[in-house]
């Protein structure tokens, strides 16, 4: 097996054609039947059914999805840590997080950083919960990773990034009483948040949790850019961090603390011992000092 086999292997399960696949690749289709066949007698297994009306993956085809498309992610990684040395700062860099954290603090790290290194390519995926995130780094699908709270031990290393303020956002024409509101104060206007299990509901739940108010959000939206427009419309109110927060307050929402105090604990995480040249230069920039040699 090799990074040509799986590379041929994706595309036939992209493509659901052999002769779509081959037109994708600029291959002949006898060059890639022979490639993938020659996979499957290394894996000792049929990874299509192929018939008139296309190819189809087998539950061992299934199965090789997930891993092969991170085999090719570590070979990205690995040639990006080598561009870096050999090229002067060419390379890539692979980062995960969620979209609330990459709006802050991930989008002022990463512009510090290109303007240290204009010629890295960085790329930044978005899963859709917190434990994908610690899974994808894990399993080298991603070198760098954002969450909140703290991570687990174990494989990962991580570095305290920095605390953000959870502020309570009202539309403009509101009338809360008082200088700060508490979470079950918010209920009453209708909370605004996005899906179960995603970053900023997991902390809103958290938090109607430990006032008796568990499951208490009137709107549900999985988009989190959605979340400021919906308030300003008077849709309902929203718990966000400062930075989302203040970019509502100049579009005209209305902020307010709450009581007691809300926080979350930004961190950024890699696998230990896996760090590329590129990558160690990244968390030295986000996080002002130098790494533990990669650890």
């Amino acid at each position: 097996m090799d990074r040509r086999h799986l590379e041929y292997f994706l595309a036939v399960a992209e493509q659901g054609s052999f002769t779509r696949a081959a037109a994708t690749l600029s291959i002949a289709q006898p060059s890639l039947s022979h490639a993938i066949a020659l996979l499957e007698r290394d894996l000792g297994s049929q990874l299509f059914d192929r018939n008139g009306r296309g190819s189809r993956l087998t539950p061992e085809g299934e199965a090789l999805l997930e891993p092969a498309r991170q085999a090719l992610r570590s070979f990205q990684v690995a040639r990006g840590a080598v561009r870096a040395v050999s090229e002067g700062g060419f390379g890539q860099l692979s980062i995960i997080t969620n979209t609330l954290w990459a709006v802050d603090p991930l989008s002022l790290m990463i512009g510090r950083f290109r303007a240290l290194h204009p010629h890295v390519q960085v790329t930044v995926a978005d899963p859709g919960r917190r434990s994908e995130v610690l899974e994808i780094v894990r399993s080298g699908g991603a070198e760098l990773g954002l969450v909140d709270g703290e991570p687990p031990a174990g494989l990962l290393r991580s570095k305290w990034l920095m605390e953000q303020e959870l502020v309570a956002v009202l539309p403009a024409r509101s009338d809360p009483v008082g200088p700060t509101m508490t979470i079950a104060d918010l209920v009453p206007f209708g909370l605004v948040s996005t899906p179960e299990g995603t970053a900023l509901r997991t902390m809103v739940d958290e938090r109607l949790e430990a006032a008796g108010r568990p499951g208490e959000v009137a709107v549900e939206t999985a988009h989190l850019a959605s979340v400021v427009p919906m308030v300003l419309a008077g849709a309902g109110a929203a718990l966000l961090p400062q930075g989302l927060a203040a970019d509502a307050a100049v579009k005209g929402a209305r902020l307010l603390r709450l009581d007691p105090p809300a926080r979350a604990s930004v961190h950024l995480l890699w696998r230990e011992g896996r760090l590329s040249a590129l990558a160690r230069q990244f968390v030295d920039v986000a996080t002002g000092g130098p790494t533990d040699g990669g650890r």
